[in-house]
């Protein structure tokens, strides 16, 4: 995160491999001279790096997985996400366990051992798990020119559109407004969801803002969307109470 662009060590291995088959890399030391080179470097797969890669914290939908405060996010099935957390949980205790008594026999909990062998081994390393990083901010006008990307930075709308595909959904759509005062306000609508974003100076910017507030939502850095379609109301059938204009989203699924 702090380094941004690294390269690996040219006495590597992995170095002289044109394409390394894995969507991750651990290292074991990092060292600048000119730029930041990497050595001692491992490919590792989606499931490696759920299991053994530190802590998971979950995020604002179900089968939304985040590590590093949200710097690394993973988008998967419900039931899924679950799995990683409970194995990661139990092996965890396992290790612990097995740190404080060193005579402890781990053969006791092969079924663990061997549901986590079959989940790496038959990781395809595809890294469909992952759908975006997101370097820290260092300040809510800094995130906010971001997202809207009005000079020439990301794309709000492809990162959204490419985390639906990914995910199985259809593309989402767009509905903008011009108001009075010269300005415009879309809505997007996917999933039976809609955003609406805040007033831009143009159609373009008022898509982008709208879809950077999808993004937000979807990441788990908020918890409100707005009320416009029925689906909403069916996505939040347990809940008693309906705000007029937005509604906090607690029993949200996004299958």
């Amino acid at each position: 995160m702090e380094d941004g662009q690294v390269l690996l060590y040219s006495n590597s291995v992995n170095a002289g491999v044109p394409k390394i088959p894995y969507p991750w890399l651990v290292f074991n030391e990092k060292v600048k001279v000119n730029s930041v080179f990497l050595r001692d470097s491992t490919g590792v797969s989606d499931s490696v790096l759920l299991l053994f890669g530190g802590n998971i914290e979950r995020g604002g939908l179900d089968g939304h997985l985040k590590m590093l405060g949200g710097y690394l996010d993973f988008f998967m099935k419900p039931t899924l996400g679950d799995m990683y957390l409970s194995l990661k949980r139990e092996l965890e205790e396992l290790i612990q366990n097995k740190l404080l008594d060193p005579k402890l026999d781990i053969q006791f909990h092969n079924e663990l051992l061997m549901a986590i062998r079959l989940l790496v081994s038959e990781d395809q390393c595809e890294g469909r798990f992952v759908f975006g990083r997101q370097l820290p901010a260092s300040s809510k006008k800094a995130e906010k020119a971001k997202n809207v990307a009005g000079d020439g930075g990301g794309n709000s709308k492809n990162e959204l559109q490419t985390l639906l595909a990914r995910a199985g959904h259809e593309a989402p759509t767009y509905k903008t407004k011009q108001l009075k005062n010269n300005q415009f306000r879309s809505i997007v609508f996917f999933n039976g969801l809609d955003f609406v974003g805040q007033p831009c100076s143009s159609k373009k910017l008022a898509e982008k803002d709208a879809a950077a507030a999808a993004l937000l939502w979807l990441k788990g850095e908020t918890h409100s969307y707005s009320r416009n379609t029925d689906s909403s109301v069916l996505l939040l059938k347990k809940s008693k109470t309906i705000n007029q204009n937005r509604i906090p989203v607690r029993d949200g699924k996004w299958n």
